[in-house]
């Protein structure tokens, strides 16, 4: 049995009604996606499914942390991800997917894995700039002997920073 069949939801047996679900999200679910950023990481997912005749009502409710790594100095960090979505399953003839909310399965359909949905949008929380928090002093987190060195690096440049000859050539065109 595959890993992320255990995140299949058999809703045809279920009664028009509200169900609830709790999934554990740790590295043996973000292990079975190769393109994950995400090794590391332990979530839960709460899914309360709201069954009505002709559709399903999703709401995931996602918490927990997972381990990044820092865009600036590169270690590891943990990162606090707490996210709320909801997904729209509506039965028709056709599979497709009809907004970034809403799908459609075929009437056929007895039931809908989650696991895609869970972990985009667990991608989808992650920050796009992915860097060491602060502590309580407002001092970073990241590995100081890489904030020294990029610190020294930056203050390299701005010595060298000579304009290039060329340039000068190109500054003395004016535009009338």
């Amino acid at each position: 049995m595959s890993f992320l069949k255990q995140f299949a939801i058999n809703f045809a047996n279920l009664n028009t009604g509200e169900y609830s679900f709790e999934f554990i999200i740790d590295e043996r679910f973000f292990e079975k996606f190769n393109e994950s950023e995400i090794k590391i990481g332990r979530l839960d997912a709460q899914i309360l499914l709201q069954k009505y005749d002709r559709m399903l009502s999703l709401n995931f409710k996602i918490k927990g942390k997972v381990n990044l790594v820092c865009d600036r100095c590169l270690d590891n960090f943990d990162f606090n991800l707490n996210t709320e979505n909801r997904l729209i399953v509506k039965f028709s003839s056709a599979r497709e997917e009809e907004s970034e909310e809403i799908i459609t399965i075929p009437e056929s359909d007895n039931e809908i894995n989650i696991a895609q949905y869970i972990y985009e949008f667990i991608h989808l929380a992650l920050p796009s700039k992915r860097i060491h928090p602060v502590d309580k002093n407002g001092e970073t987190l990241c590995n100081k002997d890489i904030i020294i060195k990029l610190e020294e690096h930056k203050n390299k440049k701005n010595t060298d920073d000579e304009t290039d000859p060329r340039w000068e050539v190109l500054k003395k065109i004016t535009f009338n």
